[in-house]
């Protein structure tokens, strides 16, 4: 093995580059893995334009490896030598009152691989290896990079509560969107509508997932055609898997009253003339997520069991010396739904 590795470096907003930096060594509870694939997750695009606070300027980015594991620092015994392994990011403190009751994604002295500390676009990383959950054999380098997303989105639907044949409307058309069909149909959900882009092939996996409904942003209006959804006004979810002004808004208009909102995506960091009155009147409760720790087994076992479909969604594989050039220039519109950096693996 090299002393040194390819890594991507975010050096100042806008602008990526591939440099070499030495390989590092595993400490106390931690390993060093050989990174064989990686998301490129929607959220490395606000980090890249330095939207995201907490990123800084000279760190490496990447959070979604699937990596294997090639050597153990001191104290550790699991994960072992060999196996691949996929990355929960959340470094949380341990001692406050939300890490004391289960709940480390609400630590408020946490920091994030690939957010606040180095990630792993590159050959090799060292990971904390309490953060380390095995990646079982029935599912392969790619479909794993989407495991850690898929944390998030779960648990977004566990917070809704979705009861059985409730109506919920998603806006979005990325692979949280379609995600979220697949999720709320497990969760029992009634009529499922889709908001998205006339992207022909989205369109066509929506309905796969078993969208009831779908329309571009210009026909919303048809949404409260439907039965229930007329005479309630509105469905009882609605998931906003963007996060625009634009998006956000649209996904409080197609709330009943008394429903509930999810606000899921990050694409803008606030949303001018925000409803609060008509918020407060229809009395709308809203929901933000992000990780949820709880629920990595449970993610593992639906991908690995063929219950959730990630893999159909992922294409556009890259090399690692290709990142710059696509991070570099405007973000293309209606490219592959996930992207995955192939590093060393298949």
């Amino acid at each position: 093995m090299s002393d040194d590795m390819r890594t991507v470096i975010w050096d100042a907003p806008g602008h990526v580059s591939l440099q070499q930096r030495p390989v590092p060594t595993p400490g106390d509870g931690e390993v060093l893995v050989e990174v064989l694939t990686n998301g490129l997750c929607s959220t490395d695009y606000p980090i890249v334009a330095g939207q995201v606070a907490g990123s800084w300027p000279g760190m490496i980015l990447g959070h979604e490896p699937v990596a294997r594991v090639i050597a153990l620092g001191k104290g550790v015994s699991h994960p072992q030598i060999g196996d691949r392994v996929i990355l929960d990011t959340m470094i949380a403190c341990g001692t406050c009152r939300f890490c004391q009751e289960g709940h480390t994604e609400l630590c408020a002295h946490s920091d994030e691989i690939g957010f606040s500390v180095d990630g792993n676009w590159s050959d090799f990383a060292v990971l904390p290896a309490a953060n380390l959950h095995v990646l079982p054999d029935t599912i392969g380098d790619l479909a794993g990079t989407t495991i850690e997303a898929l944390t998030c989105q779960m648990g977004g639907v566990e917070a809704l509560n979705v009861g059985f044949g409730e109506s919920a409307v998603i806006v979005g058309s990325g692979l949280a969107a379609l995600t979220f069909v697949q999720l709320l149909r497990l969760r029992g959900a009634g009529h499922v509508a889709v908001v998205m882009r006339d992207y022909a092939d989205r369109m066509a996996l929506a309905r796969q997932f078993g969208a009831d409904q779908i329309v571009t942003p210009d026909e919303t209006g048809v949404l409260r055609t439907a039965g229930r959804i007329a005479a309630d006004d509105g469905f009882d979810i609605t998931i906003d898997a963007v996060g625009t002004m634009e998006t956000t808004l649209t996904t409080l208009g197609l709330a009943r009253r008394g429903g509930r909102v999810l606000l899921y995506g990050l694409r803008s960091a606030h949303v001018d003339r925000f409803p609060i009155g008509d918020t407060i009147f229809r009395n709308l409760t809203l929901y933000g997520h992000t990780s949820a720790p709880w629920l990595w087994q449970a993610a593992l076992d639906l991908v690995g069991r063929g219950q959730l479909q990630t893999d159909v969604m992922v294409g556009g594989v890259i090399e690692l010396e290709e990142v710059p050039a696509l991070l570099n220039g405007p973000r293309q519109r209606g490219g592959p739904l996930k992207r995955v950096i192939r590093v060393r693996g298949n």
